[in-house]
């Protein structure tokens, strides 16, 4: 006997939730204030948008570009590319806003150039005047970091000098006149090496991709260098180990102020007064 049986169907119904990626914009609809999603960057100014190709500067002030698939590169693009990112690089110790804007503008503007299937020449011409104007604005800025510690120091060099003068009779019965004296002339030897440091201007090495700090530190030794001469070369008048026995006219206070100040102005100066004690003194 065949019992009929029933057949029940269950209805399973599952539901997924996955994440709902955003939808990536097309390059060629993104303008200034928008964020780039798929680089991750908001676009400050959008220097030349094609079907093909973007490229923008972002807040950073960077440079970014992206193509389609379909873009074809032109033979000089990596030559180009490596320009774009040497000369990116070093323009970043510009601390000015606006001109570093302008500066990252034009070497964008080269690229696009270049993205856009125009001639070598049309961005290699705007890459050269940008990098004339980053070796301007390099000599500038190390120019200023340096200097401006150095004419600090010796300001206040210049200023404890006027102040011990105006107070010498009483610095004078304190510590005596000969430490009196040796103090005015290491002051002096600050305002030499400010005066050697202005002179040679023209022929100091100096970059500033390397930082404001090492700017500030040379323009901090050289100043130093000058005061230890001085001092040097004060003690060794007054210890009578330069210069004795020498007679002169005229006062004694000034003659050793201005040895002091041509301490600081010469760095062969002390080096070959301690090279001629050393020899004498090995006789």
């Amino acid at each position: 006997m065949l019992i009929p049986t029933r057949t029940n169907f269950f209805y399973k119904t599952m539901t997924t939730t996955e994440p709902v990626q955003p939808e990536l914009s097309s390059h060629y609809s993104l303008k200034e204030g928008d964020i780039d999603l798929e680089l991750n960057k908001r676009i400050a100014e959008v220097i030349l948008c094609t079907e093909n190709f973007i490229v923008y500067l972002d807040d950073d002030k960077y440079i970014q570009w992206k193509t389609t698939d379909s873009h074809k590169a032109c033979e000089h693009f990596g030559e180009v590319l490596n320009l774009v990112s040497l000369l990116e690089a070093r323009s970043r110790f510009v601390d000015n806003s606006e001109i570093l804007h302008s500066i990252r503008r034009q070497i964008a503007e080269g690229l696009a150039r270049c993205l856009d299937g125009q001639k070598k020449d049309y961005s290699m011409n705007i890459f050269q005047e940008v990098e004339k104007e980053i070796k301007a604005r390099n000599k500038e800025t190390s120019w200023r970091w340096y200097f401006n510690t150095a004419y600090w120091i010796t300001l206040i060099c210049v200023v404890l000098f006027v102040g011990f003068w105006l107070s010498r009779e009483a610095i004078i019965s304190i510590a005596g006149r000969y430490a009196f004296e040796i103090i005015l002339g290491v002051f002096c030897g600050a305002i030499g090496a400010l005066l050697s440091v202005t002179s040679r201007g023209n022929k100091l090495t100096l970059d500033a991709n390397a930082g404001k700090r090492l700017h500030e530190m040379e323009g901090v030794s050289r100043i130093v260098a000058g005061l230890i001469g001085a001092f040097f070369v004060a003690l060794g008048i007054k210890g009578g180990i330069i210069m004795g026995g020498v007679s002169f006219s005229g006062n004694p206070l000034s003659f050793l102020l201005a040895l002091c100040l041509l301490a600081g102005v010469s760095e062969r100066f002390v080096p070959s007064l301690i090279a001629k004690l050393e020899k004498s003194s090995l006789k």
